[in-house]
């Protein structure tokens, strides 16, 4: 062992991570493919075609397939959701079996008087995928609204009740599956509830590499970062910002290296995110920063979500508010908002991944995550994706980066119950003694992540000596600069940032154009 690595293993000091209950994901045999059911638009071009490839690919069985003429615009009218997809639907699944109906007596939501009404009791499907032609927007009727007393919402939130007892169309209705730590499958609170989620996006090409990803991903393991973009917000926006600070201690107790940009504008322009599995932030209304530069691409399976009151309200538009923009980037899940959701009532991120890590389907923990239906949440991507289907740390192999993500999680995993600095001591001495630079970066990404900058930056620079390819060189660089600029040493980022300019080896690495940006600003 050098000298150097002793040294940062001395300077590594006491500091515990988050003592959260340690994860388990239960695995009861479910059959989510024969619970799945597919809407299309016949009318949409290439939607039908989608159907039938992502059917084929998860093995749901052609008779679940249901085919619908819709407008093949982003909305439709809350007369036309009514006539032409609620209760075509709703048919269907009683005409195949799927449902079985039970008298009951329910509460009129206008009189307050029991009534009888035919209510689901028994239900063997309990998914519904929408396909790309599906409308997303039920438009407002009612004008003039009281505050949370719309009426306009997700097609998707809508449907997601399509089986329950039907309420007054004003305002959301309480989600029963909301924070409940089971699988979907075993809730018994809402026999009539659907999770709903839809293959979409601005183009079909996309939506098939969707589907891809999301198996890719469970076959190979989901490796990489997390990326979690603060908006240093307080008051009414305090919520959102605990919301990013739970899910960064969760993805560091679970070994997920997480990238925290602490600063209120986003992560800027050309930043580099190699490896991103998952990221979540907040709060502009268009795709802008490190994650919509030309050059960013997530990782295959990736998880993203940018929270805003309009985030969904184009999925299919490459350049217009959030959705759209991430997928095209290569996430094969984002989730967002047609409209205005109000913060409280929208996907709860400390929840959503926890579900996810727990092994829930994408689905399920999105809306586990989600308070209330009827409004006007949105989950694009492949409802029955799993990406910690045999739960963190379980694959090992792979090679290259994805051999270092392994690695680091599993040592995470195995140290969960002590404090960060044995976790980094073994970090730090399997990467001097297998030669792996990259797994020194990862733990300066822990440190950093804990506000330890000074040790940080002695792991940042004990990789940077050790890294022999120039884009990993000057990244390295790059983020030492970062690093002596937050902790109030603009000179030696200066230095840093010149040295990058000025070495031709490092020319046409991506970290240049960062370099630039960072060096104007300082």
């Amino acid at each position: 062992m050098t000298r150097r690595v002793f040294h940062l293993l001395r300077c590594i000091g006491w500091i515990s991570l988050s003592a959260l209950p340690r994860l388990s994901a239960q695995e009861p045999a479910l059959d989510l493919q024969g619970e799945t059911v597919v809407v299309y638009n016949r009318d949409f071009a290439q939607s039908r075609e989608l159907a039938e490839f992502y059917a084929q690919k998860r093995g749901i069985a052609k008779d679940h397939l249901i085919g619908l003429d819709l407008p093949i615009d982003d909305s439709l009218s809350r007369d036309d959701y009514e006539r032409l997809l609620r209760r075509p639907l709703f048919e269907a699944f009683v005409r195949n079996g799927w449902w079985k109906l039970t008298a009951s007596s329910i509460n009129d939501p206008v009189s307050a008087r029991p009534k009888k009404a035919m209510l689901v009791g028994e239900s063997s499907v309990r998914i519904l995928c929408l396909m790309r032609g599906v409308p997303f927007q039920v438009r407002r009727a009612q004008e003039k609204p009281a505050t949370a007393r719309e009426d306009e919402a997700s097609v998707d939130s809508e449907l997601c009740m399509l089986g329950m007892p039907r309420v007054e169309l004003a305002g959301a209705f309480k989600n029963p599956y909301f924070n409940q730590p089971v699988r979907f499958q075993m809730f018994q609170g809402a026999p009539g509830m659907l999770l709903v989620a839809r293959l979409d996006a601005p183009d079909s090409g996309t939506v098939r590499r969707m589907i891809e990803d999301a198996l890719f991903a469970e076959q190979e393991g989901l490796r990489g970062r997390a990326v979690i973009d603060m908006a240093l917000k307080s008051g009414a926006y305090q919520e959102g910002e605990d919301w990013l600070a739970r899910s960064a201690i969760l993805f560091r107790r679970t070994g997920v290296p997480v990238y925290i940009d602490r600063e209120e504008p986003l992560i800027p322009d050309h930043w580099p995110l190699p490896d991103t599995a998952f990221y979540f932030g907040w709060y502009t209304t268009t795709a802008a920063g490190a994650v919509a530069s030309p050059k960013f691409t997530f990782m295959p399976g990736a998880v993203a979500c940018h929270l805003h009151s309009y985030s969904a309200a184009a999925i299919r538009s490459t350049d217009r508010h959030w959705v759209g923009p991430l997928l095209m980037h290569g996430a094969a899940v984002a989730l967002g908002n047609v409209f205005e959701p109000y913060l409280s009532l929208t996907v709860h991120f400390d929840v959503l991944n926890q579900r996810l890590l727990d092994g829930f389907t994408v689905a399920e923990a999105a809306w586990n995550a989600t308070p209330v239906l009827s409004w006007m949440n949105v989950v694009c991507g492949d409802p029955l994706y799993r990406p910690y289907a045999r739960g963190p740390g379980a694959a090992m192999g792979g090679e290259g980066s994805a051999r270092d993500y392994a690695l680091y999680q599993g040592l995470a995993i195995r140290h969960q119950k002590q404090d960060s600095r044995e976790l980094k001591k073994a970090l730090t001495e399997m990467a001097e003694s297998r030669g792996r630079p990259h797994l020194l970066e990862l733990t300066a990404l822990l440190s950093a992540s804990e506000g330890q900058n000074a040790q940080a930056i002695e792991l940042l620079e004990h990789a940077a000596s050790l890294y022999t390819t120039p884009a990993d060189k000057a990244r390295a660089l790059l983020c030492l600069a970062d690093l002596h600029r937050k902790e109030g040493r603009p000179r030696d980022a200066r230095r840093l940032l010149e040295r990058i300019l000025a070495d031709k080896a490092f020319s046409n690495v991506p970290s240049i154009l960062a370099a630039r940006v960072m060096l104007e600003k300082l």
